[in-house]
Parts: C-alpha cells; structure tokens; sequence
C-alpha cells in the first residue's frame, strides 16, 4: 500500500529499467505520472499517466523519481525549460536513479535543494529482467529522513533497497557491484573459452561447476548464453554498462587504487564497444577474449 501521505509518484525515464519501475510502483497502489520524450503508450496501457514535459510531472506527484542514460538527460530534466524545477511542490523528494558522477548529482541536489525539495541518489543494481520480478537492488544514499519519507515508494521499485549513508555513497556501491560485475564477466568468459578450447562438453562444464566453490551468479546466468554464443537481444548491452566502467576508473584513480583485475576487464570491454559491440549483451565479451578465429563472426 502507498503510504500515507504519498500516494503519486512521477517517473522520468520509461526507458527499460523505468517502465517496470513505474508498473512495480502501480502494483502497489500509486497513482503514477510519467514522461519519456518518445512518448510511453505502455504506461498508459499499464493504467498510468503519460505527461508532456518533466515540468508536468513535478507539478502533479507527492515524489519524483528519475532514471536516465547520462548526466546530461538528469540535468536537462531538472534544469531545463521545461525541467522540474520550474514546477517543483514544496517539500518534494526526488528520487535519482542514474547512474551519473557524483559531484555533478550533488550540484543537481543543491538546486533542488534551494527550490524547497530534496535530492537522493539512489541507483538500482540489476538488468531490465530483474526489475519486475522485484529481484534488482536499490542502494538508496542521502538525507535519512527524506529517505525514510519515501520508504514505501522505495520498497515498491524493485525488490530490496539497502540506505549506505551520506549522498553519493549509493553510486560508490553501485561501483562496486559493477566492478564485480564486469571482473566476474570476464572471467567466466576465459573459463567457457577455455573451455571450448579444451573440447569439453559445455553442458557438463556448466552443470558441474554452478554450485561449486568456482562459481558465480555471473557464471550461473550468463555461462549457457556464452555456451550457445546467444547475445541478442541483450538483456544487459555494453554500452550501458561502459559509462558506469569509466566512472569506476575515475573513483578508482581519485582514491589511489591501484586495480590491475579490473582494468583488464575493463580493456576488453573498450575493445569491445570500439569494434561495435555495444548493442550485444555483456556476454559477448567470450568473443573478444577467445582469439579463435571461428569465433569473430557475430553469431
């Protein structure tokens, strides 16, 4: 149930992530407007809202809620003509879910901040797929009270949420998941390369090692789709995790860490968004490892 007090939630962004999002909010009883600049007929399907500028929603919704590609699109939708601010509520908690510098966002806070609302950086971990089954994860930082103000809204976005502190420390933790991520990606592609190489049954490898001490929720999920070489349509392309990598490279160099792992993972997804792999899923990087010859036609 919506909780007393906060019964309307705007969703800026009805993108992949923000759609489920809007429809996991619906489900638990808000009355949901949102905007996306392609217009959103499966919002409106779904039984919400759509509106005709960011504006628009900010003046109809208790909370705001964001989640967009760049830091770009978060400021224009905040400070542009038609942005939130020009039509911001008195008390208004907005709920930012991008994945953007935290600096930037803490600027974008400061301005809420100044018009009477408040900001939280709150960014979700987890692929599309994941948000409507309600197993991705929220790490939610900020005001605490704010935080607290919108707790049942948090709890109906997706799954568990978890508050880490101060504003900016749900991005470093979105980081680290990601660092993980992209660490555990690589990896378990060298290990079904080497694999296949090996002329070892792929289905055996797979089997045996998922509940071993070898094995990851990576290799679990994406280990068959390296196996058949699937990756489209990709439920977690490159290009949206690549921006995330460059942000981790940054906090990485910023804090000294010296992060050998990581930034080898990291090479080998930069090679594969120069050759033009940013629409395959993550996966495909089995391809950009394996340096067999039978394998760089895209399946």
């Amino acid at each position: 149930m919506a909780q007393v007090g906060v019964t309307s939630v705007g969703v800026i962004g009805l993108g992949k992530m923000g759609l489920p999002i809007a429809q996991n909010l619906m489900g638990r009883g808000f009355t949901v407007t949102g905007y996306r600049r392609s217009g959103s007929p499966a919002l409106e399907q779904a039984g919400g809202t759509v509106a005709s500028s960011p504006a628009e929603v900010a003046a109809s919704a208790d909370v705001l809620l964001s989640i967009l590609p760049g830091a770009e699109d978060v400021e224009e939708v905040i400070c542009g003509p038609s942005g939130t601010l020009s039509a911001l509520r008195p008390g208004t908690i907005h709920i930012e879910m991008s994945t953007i510098d935290v600096d930037r966002k803490a600027r974008l806070r400061d301005l809420v901040r100044a018009n009477g609302g408040d900001l939280l950086d709150c960014p979700i971990s987890g692929s599309p797929g994941m948000v409507a089954p309600r197993l991705a994860t929220t790490f939610a930082s900020g005001d605490q009270v704010s935080v607290s103000t919108v707790s049942t809204v948090l709890d109906a976005v997706s799954g568990p949420w978890v508050y880490t502190g101060a504003f900016g420390t749900g991005a470093r933790m979105k980081y680290i998941a990601n660092m993980l991520l992209a660490v555990h990606t690589v990896a378990a592609a060298e290990a079904m390369a080497l694999a296949r190489l090996s002329g070892l049954d792929l289905g055996l490898v797979q089997k045996t090692l998922d509940n071993s001490i070898a094995s990851s929720a990576i290799w679990k999920q994406r280990g068959p789709v390296m196996a058949e070489r699937r990756w489209s349509p990709a439920p977690g392309p490159i290009h949206t995790l690549h921006p995330i990598l460059e942000q981790i490279e940054d906090h990485a160099a910023q804090v000294s860490l010296s992060a050998p792992v990581f930034a080898a993972a990291k090479e080998a997804f930069d090679k594969a968004l120069a050759d033009g792999w940013g629409h395959l899923d993550i996966a495909s990087v089995h391809d950009q490892v394996s340096g067999v010859s039978d394998l760089d036609e895209e399946p």
